[in-house]
């Protein structure tokens, strides 16, 4: 069971306010990234471009404070530009002292969702967004490896499964929170909702410690009270805990107690944080969290 990441932050499209026709494109890019996009970017070789010398090396402490330059840069490569670029103009981030937690929390996640608010605005159309959101994933796919490298040598033990609700096509941000996960020593597992049978065959077969659900539109909370219970009751684990995530939480951060979770996190660094403090792990010893 894998994650198939679309695009977590291009938000309004589909929600209470969105008319039907948003919603059918919407789901195509979904549709068309989850089918088309991702297979094909997972065959890329992993190829990072050599860092920048050290008579361009400068200290970037701070660089992300004020990010509004760089997240716009970033997006013109995305728009413009194949995906090597892109992981060039990070790398050189990088070598100047940029960490890629950083990088993923201040700089790719931002461009996510301001290409969403770009979609939502009508400056920028259905392929120049697919084309971004593609290329994003593509960078993760190149970073990954180095991101998940810090992870602990031995697990800590824990499982989470990460799931996006059935008609979710915002699920870019998902993608990263398991980055996170991973980094931190935690086994993961993700996918979507829709897949009941298997959600609950892996939920009663594997000890789940952490359930994450990421909901966006705001048209899907009234069904997942019950979405949690059935969680919970299909689970060999009593203590299993439910976070959430997503931007309909964002809007209201106590969401999450009316509908049965134990927590709401905004992103993946605190997701971990969340996790750890909820089935009682040192998260000071995680890499994740730093």
């Amino acid at each position: 069971m894998t994650t198939h990441p679309t695009d977590d932050e291009q938000e309004a499209r589909c929600d209470d306010r969105a008319t039907p026709d948003s919603c059918d494109q919407s789901s195509l890019l979904a549709r068309t990234i989850e089918g088309e996009i991702i297979p094909r970017l997972m065959m890329t070789v992993n190829v990072l471009p050599n860092p920048l010398s050290l008579e361009q090396a400068r200290d970037v402490s701070g660089l992300f404070e004020d990010n509004e330059e760089l997240i716009a840069e970033l997006i013109r490569l995305l728009l413009n530009h194949d995906a090597r670029v892109s992981v060039e103009f990070l790398s050189g981030l990088r070598s100047r002292g940029a960490t890629l937690r950083d990088m993923y929390l201040d700089l790719l996640a931002p461009a996510a969702r301001q290409l969403g608010v770009m979609w939502e605005e009508d400056t920028a159309n259905f392929a120049q967004v697919t084309v971004g959101v593609s290329r994003l994933h593509q960078i993760l796919l190149q970073f990954s490896p180095l991101f998940c490298a810090e992870a602990p040598d031995n697990h800590n033990g824990r499982t989470a499964a990460i799931f996006a609700l059935p008609g979710e096509s915002h699920t870019f941000g998902i993608f990263m929170v398991v980055e996170f996960f991973r980094r931190a020593g935690w086994t993961v597992y993700s996918g979507t909702l829709s897949e009941d049978s298997a959600v609950k065959q892996l939920l009663s077969t594997h000890e789940v410690d952490v359930f994450g659900v990421s909901v966006s539109a705001e048209r899907h909370l009234t069904e997942l009270p019950e979405r949690i219970a059935r969680l919970r009751a299909a689970s060999r684990n009593p203590e299993m805990k439910v976070i959430c995530g997503g931007h309909a939480f964002l809007r209201d951060s106590t969401l999450h107690t009316s509908i049965g979770a134990d927590g709401f996190a905004e992103d993946g660094r605190r997701a971990v944080e969340l996790a750890n403090t909820l089935v009682k792990i040192n998260a000071a010893t995680q890499p994740g969290t730093a």
